[in-house]
């Protein structure tokens, strides 16, 4: 809530700055509640510019591709009108206890689509790691055929790509690098310990070295997906 709102409330009651900024708000809540589209439209209006912004502040820039600010903040209104017209809120009264509601509804929005989105890059991520750590056969190759086969959405498609890139190009060391590479190229161990002058073992060594990098990889990556701002630590006001 700003700053003068607070201090009219604090000075008046519900009298003065406070009375006329909050009053029509308290009756687009009534009316939203009788199921008036005419004020459900007032209240969009009203919010969702900072709406939108909390929200984008909210998102985590690789799910912005897919669902923006705008996705989770007209989610977060639609769920907030089925929820006042339900008579779910019956505490729901003014300005301030309907932006705090918003803000809650659009931050679960965003945190269940960021689990989604995590959960498929894990599954993308277990995909390639299928290629390469895969324990049941001296080549990974099956694997991608088998995941070849499932016909993955475009979506999943391009995350593997990704996904792919970042993990390879996360390998610090060459040798690392190759080794991943030609095992998601199908390449059995005995055949890259051929191809690089060394033992089998040294390459299984390399392969482990590889898994601990990418696990490591992947946790950094999604603490730094959850480490999102905080509704009340957004500065936006009221």
């Amino acid at each position: 809530m700003a700053r003068g709102e607070k201090t009219g409330r604090q000075n008046s009651g519900k009298t003065g700055e406070f009375m006329d900024s909050d009053e029509p708000v308290t009756g687009w809540i009534e009316g939203l509640r009788k199921g008036d589209g005419s004020a459900a439209l007032k209240i969009w209006q009203h919010f969702s510019a900072r709406l939108c912004e909390f929200a984008r502040l909210k998102i985590h820039p690789k799910t912005r591709r897919v669902y923006d600010e705008e996705d989770a903040a007209v989610s977060a209104f639609r769920s907030l009108c089925v929820g006042v017209a339900g008579g779910r809120f019956p505490d729901l009264d003014d300005r301030e206890s309907l932006w705090r509601l918003m803000l809650v509804i659009a931050s679960r929005k965003v945190t269940r689509r960021h689990r989604h989105d995590q959960q498929q890059r894990r599954d993308v991520r277990l995909n390639l790691e299928d290629s390469v750590f895969c324990l049941a056969a001296d080549s990974g190759y099956a694997r991608l055929e088998q995941f070849a086969s499932r016909e993955p959405t475009p979506e999943f498609q391009a995350e593997f790509v990704e996904t792919s890139i970042a993990l390879l190009e996360s390998l610090q060391e060459p040798a690392l690098l190759e080794i991943a590479q030609l095992k998601v190229e199908g390449y059995g161990d005995s055949e890259i310990a051929e191809r690089l002058g060394c033992s089998r073992q040294a390459v299984q060594r390399k392969v482990e070295r590889i898994r601990r990098s990418w696990s490591k990889y992947q946790n950094l990556l999604e603490t730094s997906e959850e480490a999102r701002a905080d509704p009340a630590e957004t500065g936006i006001e009221v």
